[in-house]
């Protein structure tokens, strides 16, 4: 179910919602996150591995699924913040969806898993989440594992109506490989480019999970199928 539930639920009140963000991650809110509201987040290549199969559980907490033996492996991470038009308003009721490798770097499709490796059955793979009245989102999950040709990364969706909007992908600050990822530097506009790199902190003094913000801004021009799985010009395969 896509609600938004203990103990991920975002703060309606927007006064809140920044208090609340600023105590836990250590005052990383700036006046550069506003500054992004007038930044289109840049679109990436949808890559081969959008789940083939949708698993039956889909909500936004990655790490349990429904009827899981344990929780997933790897590192805890948390990824929140606002959908925005460019005007820097918040979208509602729309669908933000996030698919990515586990700590195998293996995904959820029939074609997704890496040589050598087996996929966790524990981690859920994909999720979505519905935006609230003031656009907030939140996803609890694990970090990717990297592997050949990539650096760390998350894919994202957005979608309105029933139309995606925007195909893009999200990555971890200071991860060496992000120098060298082809889809990464593919993005010209400087601007564009920082916007999807997030600083990832821990959530308290006392807490191993790490917890990002990141707003993401769309267009009104729903994407073309075909140019958003043709990705960047010839370089690593996109993944």
């Amino acid at each position: 179910m896509n609600t938004f539930t203990q103990p991920f639920h975002i703060p309606q009140s927007r006064r809140t919602l920044l208090r609340s963000l600023l105590l836990t991650t250590g005052g990383i809110i700036t006046s550069d996150i506003y500054a992004e509201a007038l930044t289109l987040t840049p679109r990436a290549t949808e890559g081969p591995y959008y789940p083939d199969h949708l698993p039956l559980d889909q909500d936004n907490d990655l790490t349990q699924i429904i009827g899981g033996k344990a929780p997933a492996s790897g590192i805890v991470m948390e990824i929140g913040g606002r959908l925005l038009n460019v005007d820097g308003k918040p979208i509602n009721d729309a669908v933000i969806e996030l698919w990515q490798a586990d700590i195998n770097g293996c995904y959820i499709h029939s074609q997704g898993t890496q040589r050598g490796k087996e996929r966790d059955p524990q981690f859920q793979g994909f999720g979505k989440i519905t935006t609230n009245a003031t656009g907030e989102y939140r996803f609890r999950t694990i970090q990717p594992a990297i592997y050949t040709g990539r650096t760390r990364h998350y894919h994202f969706a957005v979608l309105q109506n029933g139309k995606r909007m925007l195909t893009t992908q999200l990555y971890v600050a200071g991860e060496p490989q992000n120098e060298k990822d082809g889809i990464l530097r593919s993005i010209c506009d400087e601007a564009q480019r920082l916007s999807v790199i997030r600083e990832f902190k821990p959530k308290s003094t006392d807490s191993q999970d790490l917890l990002a913000t990141w707003d993401i801004v769309i267009g009104m021009t729903p994407e073309d199928p075909e140019q958003r799985r043709k990705g960047p010009p010839p370089g690593p395969r996109p993944r």
